[in-house]
């Protein structure tokens, strides 16, 4: 059995979904909710000690961070590998990975937090936050949470995150431009796995823009929604966070305006 525990609109978690639906994996989901700081309770640090999402429990076995994850589940798992065999592309494709890692994914999260997070956790009466603030483990960064959710949002913080986001696609645009399909050559690999979820988050937080005039880019992407695991990796509305492309609407935050 594996079970993943993840959140539906959380980028990491929508990164190995993608990868268990490209390799037919069957899993049991098991929904922390990161809005009202579940991923920071003992039962859950007792599986991810990091307190973060997504984490798998495999035959009783954890497996924790996402990137690591989606190479067990390559190796453990049948189905099309999603690791090239020649050592360059193999090599290109780690390289693209940690890219998502280190660069595309920070420079994204600051407008998530204003754009989508923030949002939801203002929309909380103030008895529900109190609670939530009250048993959060962190005193610290309850504290921190406290603050930023009644302060304007920082609209410098999402200019900045555009900023470097550019940056980021502008890299990838034209490693895409050599003419290969897919990021690490010829073959759809866990490097397209990891970049599409940050792809898809600059859509909801109407970034889409930016891309306009990267040509290579924006056919990587539609090939990338083409493949069928992408339509049931990625969540519907009702499984979002209300944010500037999307309404709160029918979703799993019935509170958020």
């Amino acid at each position: 059995m594996l079970e993943l525990y993840h959140d539906w609109d959380a980028v990491c978690s929508v990164k190995v979904r993608f990868c268990l639906y490209e390799k037919d994996v069957e899993w049991v989901s098991r929904r922390v909710d990161l809005c009202r700081h579940e991923h920071m309770r003992p039962e859950y640090l007792k599986i991810n000690p990091n307190g973060t999402v997504p984490a798998m429990v495999h035959n009783g076995v954890p497996i924790i961070e996402s990137s690591v994850m989606n190479e067990y589940i390559d190796e453990v798992f049948d189905g099309p590998s999603l690791v090239p065999s020649d050592p360059v592309a193999r090599a290109r494709m780690r390289v693209w990975v940690k890219f998502e890692d280190d660069v595309l994914h920070p420079a994204i999260r600051p407008a998530s937090y204003a754009l989508m997070v923030r949002p939801v956790v203002r929309s909380m009466n103030q008895e529900q936050l109190e609670h939530m603030m009250a048993n959060h483990p962190n005193p610290d960064r309850a504290e921190n949470w406290r603050r930023t959710i009644n302060a304007p949002v920082d609209e410098a913080a999402v200019e900045a995150a555009r900023a470097k986001a550019t940056a980021a696609i502008t890299r990838m645009d034209q490693s895409l431009a050599d003419g290969k399909p897919w990021l690490a050559g010829d073959t759809f690999s866990l490097a397209d796995v990891a970049c599409a979820p940050m792809i898809d988050r600059m859509e909801w937080l109407m970034m889409a823009g930016l891309w306009n005039d990267m040509p290579a880019l924006k056919s990587w992407i539609d090939r990338v929604k083409a493949r069928p695991a992408y339509a049931k990796a990625f969540p519907d509305t009702s499984h979002r966070l209300p944010g500037p492309a999307n309404p709160a609407e029918g979703s799993l935050y019935p509170d958020a305006v």
